[in-house]
């Protein structure tokens, strides 16, 4: 009866202690996917692009009305322009420094007061004053411009990453609001990204950097990299997450495909830190559970 027990309860913790559970299952998915925005409101004026159109980032995608915003850019543009009021300030100067000579000659001759040269001073001084503030109205009007050029900007809609169109959710005359902005979607498919749920004690041995085999859309075999392990495991199912990125330079592989991983291949040859037991010595936790086994029994 002894040696009965035994064995049973020796086969659960073989049981427990067993694989992690052969494939783990997800799907593939874009390594980004951008939901692009209008970045002010307005009516849609035009759409460069279709889906299925690859693009680089920064390549205008779609424009905005802009028609108020050209006019004003074009008043902006001639007084940043703007050159009168700065050479008659100029000239202004150059006159009123004349003056102030021809009363310093007629004083050193007695034939100027004192009253008058002063008031040669003054005026030059208004002078150079008036050309400071032309010349600062001008820096205004400049950065008057460079506002505006900055509103006409925003008016266009550029993609933030290279990639494909994969959808247009606006049509040219569509009105876009700040509570619903977006005009398109953009992937980038050079590279996928799959992530898994992997079991607590599986995870546990994972590391970044690591190169392991995926089966892509059930036949194609990927070296994908893990490239983040969560620190944090979700208590209701013990898992961890694991983000892998799947090289697709060629885009050959689809996003939103069944994408397996043998999580058993890796943890079986992944270096463990507890040397195996030997031949001769049966491991802790069979012996531990023989011995409390046997005393249960005795008693």
């Amino acid at each position: 009866m002894n040696t009965q027990y035994t064995l049973v309860a020796t086969s659960i913790v073989l049981i427990s202690t067993a694989g992690f559970g052969a494939e783990l299952e997800t799907f593939t998915e874009p390594y980004h996917r951008v939901a692009v925005p209008a970045p002010e409101s307005g009516v849609i004026a035009e759409i460069l692009v279709k889906e299925g159109d690859l693009v680089e980032k920064k390549q205008l995608l779609a424009k905005l009305d802009d028609s108020v915003l050209e006019a004003a850019m074009s008043v902006a543009s001639a007084a940043k322009d703007a050159t009168g009021a700065v050479e008659s300030a100029q000239a202004d100067i150059e006159m009123r420094e004349q003056t102030l000579n021809g009363y310093r000659e007629l004083k050193g001759g007695g034939n100027a007061s004192h009253r008058e040269l002063q008031r040669a001073e003054n005026e030059l001084v208004q002078s150079i004053s008036r050309l400071l503030t032309v010349r600062e109205d001008l820096e205004i009007r400049r950065l008057e411009f460079e506002r505006v050029r900055t509103q006409l900007e925003r008016r266009q809609i550029e993609s933030p990453i290279d990639g494909i169109v994969v959808a247009i959710d606006r049509e040219v005359g569509e009105y876009v609001s700040p509570s619903d902005p977006v005009v398109l979607h953009v992937v980038h498919l050079k590279a996928l990204k799959a992530v898994f749920s992997v079991p607590s004690q599986a995870a546990a041995s994972l590391r970044t950097g690591t190169t392991v085999p995926l089966v892509v859309g059930g036949k194609e075999t990927v070296s994908a990299t893990i490239e983040f392990v969560s620190p944090l495991a979700d208590p209701e199912s013990n898992s961890v997450r694991v983000k892998l990125r799947l090289p697709n330079t060629e885009l050959k592989l689809q996003g939103g495909v069944v994408c397996r991983w043998n999580i058993d291949a890796v943890t079986t040859t992944t270096p463990s830190s507890t040397p195996p037991p030997t031949k001769t010595e049966q491991p802790a936790q069979l012996r531990t559970t023989e011995l409390d086994t046997d005393s249960s029994v005795v008693r």
